[in-house]
């Protein structure tokens, strides 16, 4: 039985936790170590004078902080790559590979991580090294079932135990043995054979590490052959084991397991207590993979006590936990870009250095004959000095070129959290559609429409979102506009239509009187984000049984599109603070931001955009195009 049925038959979605405790567990470099030797280790690194003890320090403190920072773990191994490299050390550059893979994979970069577990393979073989050769293997099994290729998953795991199979019995080869029993897919019969190999060892080495990863895979065994009563001491001790060494990850892990016995043996409310709990040490411990998974099994709970109080709740922190996994994500692939072009350029740059050294040497060896070397070495000289310039001009475009990557990536943060947004308010009225439905007290007419509703906007939502996101990705290296032939009466009807579910809750009416024979040249995506925040806005800010109406008026020169509402109106203070965002002193963040960023889009179409209202007398927002756009 694989992984995944497993985690179907436990009804904890635990998928990236539960990988995430086997990578743990069988990473190349050292054992686990607890904050105590975090922090020793980083006082030795700071005191260390010698390159090659410096270098073994970065790689053990990269591999013991991954744990806690996906982050940091990639920034001491691109550091001990680069120190590696300079003292040709294959080992230290090794390791160096496996943590930069480490903290892609934490960060879901998992393509990425696959080339570096590679090449940390190749690097080991040269050493050589067995068992760290077949530790990479087994890592990159567990890479491939992050991304559901179960084949890839069980070739590589099958490749890992044959080459250490050979190998003498040590602590790395219990949790080869308990590692395959994960990824394989056996039955409980070969299960049992391996994790009692497992167990031998880590016995025979006194690897309570070891030791706590096989009592909790028996448990799994256990619960799946229905013996719940013998799986529970296994849970038990395995949470007591990591509580006694400050393993929060393991006791984590355990945690989880004894929330699952508790729902199998009709215990929801101890249940619910244990996936608190993790979602508590989750955030103390900044793993927000851990969150996200964890407030699925609370939902779940909340579910079957039909609590829709608490559902609504948990399921606002489970958004805003993908929020900031994504926000994070996001981050770290433009830092991983910036690293991976930094690498590229700076070998091209000693590519130059050393063909520069070795004509200097030549020239100063030549200047010894004589008269004519001198004229030689003269001539070589200035040719240096040419070089020197070209590399001179070579780093100031580099720094220009970081310059524009940086003012790029920022650029694509605060978009793709832009139209993020967008799609927030559409999906909770999905949600609270689906929450009428639950209730049972609709007729069939009225549930057959809900029905409908929910099925038209849901594809509403998707085709945008699929516009949305091929547009984005068209972006990621610098924005670039797209102009277009566009009907501006038909796409300001598209984006109101995603939101009629929020107009039909408060009985807004929606007039669409701008012309449809209007045909303006511009970009489609600048456009429908525009539209779509200044529709959301009057949705937001209008009455019961209002009226929101969208206008135009053309002229030689420029077309100006209206979107008007009826609700309370601004003061003059607050119009002039609109269109300026400020962080911490705005009230609502994703609108000011929105309104922030429509006005940077439409300048870049040559346009403008402003507001227009006074207390009580509602609102007009304003933008303009350029005739010939």
């Amino acid at each position: 039985m694989t992984g995944q049925q497993l985690a179907n038959y436990f009804n904890f979605n635990r998928s990236k936790p539960g990988l995430l405790i086997l990578f743990f567990s069988f990473m190349s470099l050292f054992a686990c170590a607890q904050q105590q030797e975090l922090a020793k280790l980083k006082r030795d690194l700071s005191a260390a004078k010698d390159s090659l003890a410096i270098l073994r320090l970065m790689n053990k403190v990269g591999f013991l902080i991954h744990m806690k920072s996906a982050d940091s773990s990639f920034y001491y191994g691109v550091k001990a790559n680069q120190l590696a490299e300079r003292l040709h050390d294959d080992r230290g550059r090794a390791d160096a590979l496996s943590n930069i893979a480490t903290g892609l994979l934490l960060k879901g970069l998992y393509s990425q991580s696959l080339n570096y577990f590679s090449e940390a393979y190749q690097v080991y073989s040269r050493v050589p090294d067995t068992i760290e050769m077949a530790q990479m293997l087994m890592n990159l099994a567990i890479n491939y079932s992050f991304t559901s290729d179960s084949g890839r998953t069980r070739e590589f795991a099958a490749r890992a135990l044959h080459m250490a199979s050979g190998y003498r019995a040590d602590s790395a080869l219990s949790m080869l043995y308990a590692n395959y029993v994960e990824l394989a897919g056996l039955g409980p019969d070969s299960t049992a054979i391996y994790l009692g190999r497992a167990g031998l060892i880590a016995r025979r080495f006194k690897d309570e590490r070891a030791t706590l990863f096989i009592l909790q895979e028996r448990a799994k065994l256990l619960m799946l052959q229905k013996n719940n009563a013998a799986a529970r001491p296994l849970i038990m001790a395995s949470i007591l084991m990591a509580r006694k060494h400050d393993w929060d990850y393991h006791e984590m892990e355990g945690l989880g397991l004894l929330g699952t016995y508790y729902k199998a043996v009709g215990r929801p409310d101890s249940a619910l207590a244990c996936f608190l709990k993790i979602y508590r040490m989750a955030g103390v411990n900044g793993y927000v993979y851990w969150k996200i998974d964890v407030l699925k099994s609370i939902l779940q709970v909340y579910k079957q006590q039909g609590n829709l109080q608490k559902q609504a709740a948990t399921n606002e922190l489970l958004i805003a936990a993908l929020d900031k996994e994504n926000e994070a994500g996001n981050a770290f692939l433009g830092d991983y870009i910036r690293y991976k072009q930094d690498q590229e350029k700076l070998a091209k740059l000693n590519q130059l250095e050393q063909v520069n050294r070795k004509k200097q040497f030549w020239f100063i060896a030549c200047s010894i004959t004589g008269f004519a070397a001198t004229i030689v070495l003269l001539l070589g000289y200035s040719r240096s000095k040419k070089y020197a310039g070209v590399l001179q001009a070579l780093n100031e475009r580099i720094t220009s070129q970081n310059k524009v990557l940086k003012d790029n990536d920022e650029f694509n943060s605060r978009l793709l959290s832009m139209l993020a947004h967008d799609f927030r308010a559409p999906l909770g009225q999905i949600i609270s559609m689906i929450s009428l439905l639950r209730e049972d007290e609709l007729d069939t007419p009225a549930r057959m429409s809900l029905y409908d509703n929910v099925e038209e906007d849901a594809r509403n939502i998707l085709v945008t979102f699929d516009n949305i996101l091929h547009w984005v990705k068209k972006q990621l290296t610098g924005y670039k506009l797209v102009p277009e032939p566009l009907d501006l009466s038909e796409m300001i009807g598209q984006s109101a239509q995603l939101f009629h579910p929020a107009m039909a809750a408060k009985h807004i009416t929606f007039n669409n009187l701008v012309d449809p024979l209007l045909v303006v040249n511009s970009d489609r995506e600048i456009i429908q984000f525009i539209n779509r925040n200044l529709i959301h806005n009057a949705i937001k800010y209008s009455p019961e049984n209002g009226t929101i109406t969208a206008t135009m008026k053309t002229s030689a020169a420029e077309i100006v599109v209206c979107i008007r509402n009826e609700g309370r109106g601004m003061t003059e203070k607050q119009l002039n603070a609109l269109f300026t965002f400020r962080q911490k002193e705005s009230s609502d963040r994703g609108a000011g931001m929105a309104l922030t960023l429509s006005k940077e889009f439409v300048a870049l179409l040559n346009g403008n955009i402003w507001a227009e209202s006074k207390p009580g007398e509602g609102a007009a927002f304003y933008y303009t195009l350029p005739s010939a756009t």
